[in-house]
């Protein structure tokens, strides 16, 4: 075997072990190396989440008390777990006081916004950010400050599964852990903490990058994921 067939053998040999390793066994939606991404939070092919009126993935309706299948409901008078059938006996012996939805007679006890009585509308209150770590459906009142996307459990293993092996050791930007991503490459640094629009690693992972060739081995929704932990402030979390 002449030196330029054993170049060209090896060649081959070293894409084919990079395609491996870049795309590597099937997800669940059947997509080589892929992340997953048709997954919903049940985590259903192209489902749709948490269906609307249910807080879990079991088809349970959040209850009166605020526990998630409780099976207790309002009765007629609007007290919650309360046995009235007849709405003639829902009125108090003082005729200027109305029951709570505690069933007390002048009392305080209101359904809060997530038709919770007598709650602080923590039941249905999270994040509201698709792609986010804590993300839920099933939230409709956005406490979206305690978005998070963890670096350790989601961020390095996209890194690991689909960079390192060509920015790992060989110099340059070293995406092999959060101390050395954080420190850059031959270009600057790589990540700005807070602002993923104006991070590198970001615009290399997009189509026409100013300087060098797209990183275009990343799918969308893992794009989205390093953007939104850059964008939450790049944490070690």
């Amino acid at each position: 075997m002449n030196f330029s067939i054993k170049i060209l053998f090896i060649s081959v040999l070293f894409l084919f072990s990079c395609e491996d390793f870049f795309y590597g066994e099937e997800d669940l939606c059947g997509v080589p190396g892929g992340d997953n991404k048709c997954l919903d939070e049940c985590g259903v092919p192209n489902g749709t989440g948490i269906s609307a009126g249910e807080c879990d993935c079991n088809g349970n309706i959040l209850g009166c008390d605020g526990e998630c299948g409780s099976g207790q409901e309002y009765d007629i008078c609007g007290v919650c777990n309360g046995l009235e059938i007849n709405i003639l006996n829902c009125q108090c012996d003082n005729p200027i006081e109305v029951q709570d939805c505690l069933g007390e007679c002048g009392g305080s006890a209101i359904i809060d916004d997530c038709g919770v009585c007598n709650g602080n509308n923590v039941s249905c209150t999270g994040c509201m950010i698709l792609g986010s770590d804590n993300y839920s459906s099933s939230h409709t009142i956005p406490d979206n400050e305690n978005c998070f996307v963890s670096y350790n459990s989601t961020i390095q293993p996209i890194l690991d599964n689909n960079c390192v092996v060509c920015h790992g050791s060989s110099g340059g930007l070293n995406l092999s852990s959060y101390d050395l991503l954080m420190i850059g490459g031959d270009n600057g640094v790589g990540v700005t903490p807070g602002n993923s629009q104006q991070s590198i690693l970001i615009e290399k992972l997009m189509p026409n990058p100013s300087f060098g060739d797209q990183m275009d081995y990343l799918t969308e929704s893992m794009i989205n994921k390093i953007s939104l932990w850059i964008d939450f402030g790049a944490l070690d979390n």
